[in-house]
């Protein structure tokens, strides 16, 4: 796993605050995700979706039932072993003893159910499923909102006209690039943080070769950006869903400084 670090400097803040960004653990092992998170004790963690599996209306995963019902399907080729049973839960009740934990759902989410709801809720993670809240940094107000794969643009668009500063959480980096950056109704943001790429899956010469939503040759699969509004912080991700391996493309876990301007 790679760790790499960003320093950005925003307008109004008090004192610097350490974000780290996960994204995309796929319920896989999070042993040393957490043992860099316990080491580093950033100030905030933000999830970015696909931590879960949760892609049927009964919570179950899809991959697993194809895999029993169809093992000469050819897909079954490119089906990824399977993850920790409920690994992404016991990560996220293990993440919020090290720092306050916001959680925004990727499209592996589609059905999280009330009961994980409940569950997050009950050991203190904060969820922003198209909708935002307040974090009090050092006597300055922080607002941090998600925007789920099924998109509120109505309640994005009322989110970047919030005063103050805003990080924005958003799974999909087609939905950034297709509408946040191009859209007149969506105001400035100070940091927006995506995954759901996995990097491009293969990388050939620093360029990713397949990304879910944006086809082959993606442009938008890992590393930073500015905007014009802000920075975009896009993750490759901590885990791989598929049998073909990550090449010239390790998991990694972002850490972000925002400095006060």
């Amino acid at each position: 796993m790679k760790q790499r670090r960003y320093a950005i400097d925003v307008q109004g803040l008090a004192q610097p605050i350490r974000i780290a960004h996960v994204s995309d653990l796929h319920e896989h092992a999070y042993e040393e995700v957490l043992a860099a998170l316990e080491k580093e004790k950033p100030d905030v963690i933000l999830c970015t979706g696909d931590m879960l599996e949760r892609h049927t209306r009964n919570g179950q995963r899809r991959l697993k039932r194809r895999k029993i019902e169809k093992p000469h399907h050819i897909l079954y080729w490119f089906i990824s072993k399977e993850g920790l049973p409920d690994g992404g839960m016991r990560f996220f009740q293990r993440c919020v003893a090290i720092a306050p934990t916001f959680y925004s759902l990727g499209n592996h989410e589609k059905y999280i159910q009330e009961e994980d709801r409940a569950r997050l809720r009950q050991w203190g993670v904060r969820i922003v499923d198209n909708s935002d809240l307040e974090m009090d940094w050092k006597g300055r107000p922080i607002r941090i909102g998600g925007l789920s794969t099924k998109a509120d643009w109505n309640w994005c668009a009322a989110f970047s006209r919030k005063p103050g500063v805003k990080i924005l959480m958003v799974h999909h980096p087609e939905y950034v690039a297709g509408r946040i950056l191009s859209d007149a109704g969506i105001g400035p943001l100070d940091l927006i943080l995506s995954g759901h790429a996995h990097g491009g899956q293969c990388r050939l010469f620093d360029w990713g070769l397949f990304a879910p939503g944006q086809g082959l040759f993606p442009a938008y699969t890992r590393g930073m950006r500015k905007t014009g509004k802000g920075h975009w912080l896009i993750s490759a991700g901590l885990s791989n869903t598929v049998k073909l391996p990550r090449f010239n493309n390790p998991k990694e876990l972002l850490f972000v400084t925002l400095m006060p301007k």
